[in-house]
C-alpha cells in the first residue's frame, strides 16, 4: 500500500511532463497585425522579381546589403539570424527576429515590412526595440533593404492573394 502512494505521485508527474513537452513542440502560430491601409498592397517599385532569385551584384541588393550592414546587421546579424553583436542585449519578446525563420518576413509581402521598417517600436502592434525608420531613409532606400532582407534570409515574400 506504501508503494501505491510512493508511484502514483511519480505517475501522475510524469504524465503532467510528458503533456508540457508536447506543449512546447506544438506548432506555433504567428499572427501579424493587418497594417494601416496607406501600406496595404503596396509593389515594391524597383522590382517585380522575386527578391530571393535576384543576382548578388543586382544594384538594389547591392545598395541594400550596404545600408542593412550600417543599420540592421548590429541587432539581426549579417546572417539575418537575430544573432547580431547587440542582440543579446536584448530580452524575449523584444529580441530581434530572426528573419530566416519561416514564420518571420516569408509570411509577410513587401509591404507589409515596410510598414514594419516605417514604424517600429515598443508599442502595439509591434512590441519590439526595433525602431522606426521612416524619416531615416529616402523610400528608394527602404526598398533596397527589403529586397535585401529577403534575399540575404534565403526567403520569398508572401505571394499576394
Amino acid at each position: 500500500m506504501k508503494w501505491i502512494l510512493l508511484i502514483a505521485p511519480l505517475v501522475l508527474s510524469l504524465m503532467v511532463f510528458s503533456d508540457a513537452s508536447s506543449a512546447e513542440k506544438k506548432v506555433r502560430k504567428v499572427i501579424h497585425s493587418t497594417p494601416p491601409l496607406d501600406y496595404v498592397g503596396l509593389e515594391n517599385p524597383l522590382t517585380s522579381a522575386d527578391p530571393k532569385t535576384l543576382p548578388d551584384n543586382d544594384p538594389n541588393i547591392l545598395a541594400g546589403k550596404r545600408l542593412y550592414g550600417k543599420t540592421c546587421a548590429v541587432c539581426h546579424g549579417v546572417r539575418s539570424d537575430g544573432k547580431g553583436p547587440e542582440a543579446e542585449g536584448f530580452v524575449t519578446p523584444i529580441r530581434p527576429v530572426d528573419l530566416t525563420d519561416p514564420d518571420a518576413i516569408a509570411m509577410l509581402d513587401q509591404s507589409y515590412v515596410l510598414w514594419r521598417i516605417d514604424d517600429g517600436g515598443l508599442d502595439e502592434p509591434f512590441y519590439s526595440a526595433m525602431p522606426g525608420w521612416k524619416d531615416d531613409f529616402t523610400e528608394t532606400e527602404k526598398w533596397q533593404i527589403i529586397l535585401y532582407l529577403y534575399k540575404n534570409a534565403g526567403v520569398s515574400p508572401k505571394a499576394k492573394n
